[in-house]
Parts: structure tokens; C-alpha cells; sequence
């Protein structure tokens, strides 16, 4: 499923996978955020999630 032209669901999965474990990366804490739903906010997940599709096409 392409999220966007250059990013599909299965790539954006594998890379949050792998920043998960990043322990003091900024990116690492926001898969972690992002997956605990901090917040509970619909506002805030967009905008995390945003953001790491902003870092997954840099990366492309």
C-alpha cells in the first residue's frame, strides 16, 4: 500500500521497527511515542506519524 510515491506501509513498518531500539535518537523516541500513543491524541499520532514518513523519504 503506497503512502506515498516513494514510500510504501512495508517499508515504513521495517524502518520504525529498526529506529524502535535506537535508545537516544530522536526518531527512536518517536516510534516509541507514536506506538504508546502518548497522549491519546488524534492530533499529535498524525503529526508524529508525519514526521517519520518525513524520515523514511529523506532516507530514499
Amino acid at each position: 500500500m503506497p503512502i506515498t510515491n516513494t514510500l510504501d506501509l512495508e517499508t515504513l513498518s521495517a524502518r520504525m521497527d529498526a529506529w524502535a531500539t535506537e535508545e537516544r535518537s530522536k526518531r527512536g523516541r518517536l516510534v516509541r511515542a507514536f506506538r504508546a500513543n502518548l497522549g491519546n491524541s488524534a492530533d499529535l499520532q498524525a503529526a508524529r506519524l508525519a514526521l517519520l514518513v518525513g524520515y523514511t523519504e529523506r532516507i530514499a
